[in-house]
């Protein structure tokens, strides 16, 4: 079945708080009974009338004194008060029993309210169709059944019993089912009424709109079916304020702008003209709804979709300071924590939105001002009634004040008195683990049992890959080994203590590797160049990959570093890091890294380098089936590195080449300036400046600007330049400096373009020279 033709229905309880207290205390049932608030003013605001006290004159914008007047002998039960405020917990806790029994019929109940429910029956209609026979119903089936359009309710029977051939626009086929479906409706509140012992009255109708409107219209404890030819009808004198979105300042605008007051004399007017008048998507729904047409679905809602708790406060109790303010955020806050522990238990949902409303005091003879924040919560917040209250008052100071709450602040007055205040949270999710956003440091924390476990299975399978590990492993304890001395002694033989055996064999290894990836470029620079004299002793040994000597002449960029080299660079440097201690410290280091590897080297005994050295021509005189001469440079080379060897010769070839036809041009073009420069007699020559090579060649110190940590410094966003904070006024005038030259030149181009001559003129065989503009400097400006 389409859109147009479901059977949806309202469900709602009639006079649903008196109805409780009667459950509550049997004595008052079948007396008149007025539901009040807590506030005992005058005899407490009337909430709730029940149809007995009404058929008295009672009504619901009456205080309790005045309805004793009216009803003398009337109940008052009041509304429990909690924290200050109306709490309606066990009308709540009523309205989900109702839910429970309305659920079973089916999955598509969307509560509206606490008394309140739509239901879609749809598909249960299409299979009582299939097996009961229209025919058999009759009225004394549907009791406290009405029609809209039909004095009594057989007359509807009857008209779908002859498939409506009185009647042009009858609908048969969506009459049978609002018959079928007002038959079970019968049965939902049969069941309503038996398992809760509340009473409810019924709409029946294609959408939710026109179910809203026929429900009230019989009341209480009956239903009232619309059939699609009597939408007329209700039109015919139906307000269009009472309709469902048009009765606030949107219904205001429609009955303004098109001049009319009821639902019928909207139908007057087509789509396009609607649309013309509003916008294209109202101008659409106004053309629909005028002719029952609502295509919104019930959504299959059994849970709130919102939990919140609000507390009017007019006139005198109007929040006038700050202390107040907290006292009413903190009790509507509590609330809220206590009611989503209970959600929790029962749904296992938590929200990710809290939203605040308040109302300002307008000016006198003026209305109130309202307005809503909203915040998202984040993984880290823990919801609680702190921080629900927390950062409603960051909101409504923010939004009303535009200042945030101070910490240990005293007590003030508000710039505007507060009428209304509330909180309600909302867009909830699965409170399920795995959906939560992991912290940065639970990636750090032990793994689950399982993992562990798992992990043990998988190291006895696979006790080589451990094995071939142990050097790493070793390595890293060496290296957390040298930090921890470094920054604490006292648990030096703590630390020491848990160092392998295995670490302790690899000691000079390790000592080389950690060292080359902490110290800086220089001592990289010297352990490399020793790093061909090796001891064959140590068992973990690095494959080093055969060096190539390339002659260092005029056309290559290659520098002979000696050890006194980088001392002297070692010493310059210092002279840079005066001022700063840290990297004072890392210079003494290096100077010391290069004193301990002089000191190994040159203790190495006779013997041993005896017998590497001859271990080495051995190795170079026996012939290796794996290793091939490379015809470039004579050096025995790896058959497997070949191929990168010849690619690093082929690459010295080309750069020298490179090189070459470099300097040619670059000859080639001083050739030119100097022909050039001879040939003009009215310019001196200056004697070109040639690098002499026995010159002394600049430090590298000398790039290097010095830079003093102690003044504080501000990067300009003009030209990304830091400049001291004394200065940056004086730096930002000369930018404005700037820009003022060059709008006053701008300008003076632009006079001068739009004051030429636009007459045409016969081309010169000269070539023209352009005028020069005149260059005005900046205290032009300020002369003006």
């Amino acid at each position: 079945m389409d859109q147009e033709n479901r059977i949806v229905v309202l469900i709602d309880m009639d006079c649903f708080y008196c109805q409780v207290e009667e459950k509550l205390n049997p004595q008052l049932k079948g007396k008149p009974i007025a539901v009040v608030q807590y506030n005992p003013w005058r005899g407490g605001g009337i909430i709730a009338v029940n149809y007995v006290a009404r058929a008295m004159g009672v009504t619901r914008h009456m205080r309790g004194n005045e309805a004793k007047q009216k009803c003398p002998e009337i109940q008052l039960p009041s509304v429990p008060c909690f924290r200050g405020k109306a709490d309606i917990t066990k009308y709540r806790e009523a309205g989900k029993d109702v839910a429970k029994v309305l659920q079973r019929f089916t999955p598509l109940l969307e509560r509206a309210s606490i008394d309140e429910a739509y239901l879609d029956i749809t598909d249960p209609v299409q299979k009582r169709i299939q097996s009961l026979d229209i025919r058999d119903i009759n009225s004394d089936m549907l009791p406290n059944n009405f029609a809209l359009g039909y004095d009594k309710l057989d007359s509807f029977i009857s008209d779908v019993h002859s498939c409506g051939f009185s009647c042009m626009d009858f609908d048969y086929e969506h009459s049978k089912h609002l018959l079928v479906g007002a038959l079970i409706v019968s049965e939902i509140r049969a069941a309503v009424y038996a398992e809760t012992g509340y009473q409810c009255s019924a709409g029946i109708a294609h959408n939710k709109i026109l179910a809203k409107l026929v429900c009230g219209m019989n009341k209480p404890n009956k239903q009232t079916v619309l059939p699609k030819h009597s939408v007329n009808i209700l039109y015919k004198t139906l307000s269009l304020k009472k309709v469902k979105h048009l009765g606030g300042k949107f219904g205001d605008h429609v009955v303004e702008t098109l001049k009319i007051s009821t639902m019928g004399q909207l139908q007057a007017f087509t789509e396009k003209d609607l649309q013309a008048r509003f916008d294209e998507k109202n101008g659409s729904w106004l053309y629909n709804i005028a002719r029952g047409i609502d295509l919104e679905p019930v959504q299959a809602r059994f849970n709130p979709k919102s939990i919140g708790c609000c507390k009017q406060l007019r006139g005198k109790a109007a929040l006038q300071d700050l202390v107040s303010l907290k006292k009413w955020l903190r009790d509507l806050g509590d609330e809220i924590e206590n009611r989503l522990e209970q959600d929790s238990l029962e749904n296992n949902r938590i929200p990710k939105q809290m939203v605040v409303s308040f109302s300002l005091q307008g000016p006198k003879g003026k209305r109130d001002i309202s307005s809503s924040r909203s915040y998202n919560f984040s993984p880290e917040d823990e919801l609680c009634g702190e921080i629900f209250s927390n950062k409603a008052l960051e909101l409504v100071l923010d939004s009303a004040e535009g200042c945030k709450p101070i910490d240990g602040e005293p007590n003030r007055m508000l710039k505007a008195a507060i009428t209304f205040l509330g909180i309600s949270v909302g867009k909830f999710d699965d409170n399920n683990d795995t959906k939560k956003t992991r912290k940065i440091k639970d990636y750090f924390s032990a793994g689950s049992s399982k993992d562990v476990s798992q992990i043990d299975e998988n190291i006895k399978m696979k006790p080589e890959s451990c094995v071939e590990k142990d050097g790493t492993n070793a390595e890293k304890e060496f290296v957390l080994r040298k930090y921890f001395e470094s920054s604490d002694d006292v648990q030096k033989e703590n630390v020491t203590s848990k160092v392998s055996a295995e670490a302790e064999k690899c000691n000079e290894t390790v000592l080389q590797s950690s060292l080359d990836k902490q110290e800086s470029f220089f001592a990289k620079f010297l352990n490399s160049g020793r790093s061909n004299v090796t001891d064959d002793k140590t068992p973990c040994t690095r494959t080093v990959t055969p060096d190539c000597n390339v002659e260092c002449n005029e056309a290559s960029n290659d520098t002979d570093y000696s050890g006194s080299t980088i001392n002297e660079e070692i010493n310059r440097s210092i002279a840079l890091f005066e001022d700063d201690p840290d990297d004072v410290t890392r210079v003494v280091n290096m100077r010391q890294l290069l004193k301990t590897s002089e000191a190994k080297l040159e203790d190495l005994e006779d013997g041993d380098k005896a017998q590497t050295e001859t271990e080495i021509l051995d190795r170079n005189k026996s012939p290796d089936i794996n290793s091939v001469e490379c015809s470039e440079c004579g050096k025995t080379v790896a058959l497997n590195k070949f191929d990168e060897h010849s690619d690093y010769h082929l690459a010295l070839k080309l750069r020298d080449e490179m090189r070459q036809e470099v300097r040619r041009e670059q000859n080639r073009t001083k050739s030119v300036l100097t022909e050039t420069k001879m040939n003009s007699p009215n310019k001196k020559q200056t004697p070109e400046k040639t690098c002499n090579r026995n010159d002394s060649v600049p430090s590298i110190v000398n790039f290097f600007t010095k830079f003093d940590r102690s003044i504080e410094t501000k990067l300009c966003t003009e030209c990304g330049k830091k400049v001291p904070i004394n200065k940056f006024p004086e730096h930002l005038d000369f930018h404005e400096a700037q820009k003022l030259s060059r709008e006053i030149n701008n300008r003076s181009n632009v006079i001068n373009i739009t004051s030429t001559s636009v007459k045409r003129k016969r081309k010169s065989s000269s070539p023209v020279k352009k005028t020069k503009v005149p260059c005005k400097s900046i205290d032009l400006f300020f002369r003006q």
